[in-house]
């Protein structure tokens, strides 16, 4: 996932107000506009599982 600036004149085009989306190749993903770069990837960084949390013990 991405952040991509997405507008009128974007391929694709932003499907509703110009600013910040989360695409996936040519999927855009999360709703947006974001108001910034930094606000849509702390909206990845929300999706995304954390590496560092571990998971469940196999013991």
């Amino acid at each position: 996932m991405i952040a991509v600036y997405l507008d009128d004149g974007s391929d694709p085009v932003a499907p509703r107000e110009n600013g910040w989306y989360i695409m996936d190749g040519t999927t855009i993903l999360l709703a947006g506009p974001f108001s910034s770069r930094e606000e849509a990837i702390l909206a990845i960084d929300e999706q995304e599982p954390d590496p560092e949390a571990g998971g469940p013990s196999p013991f």
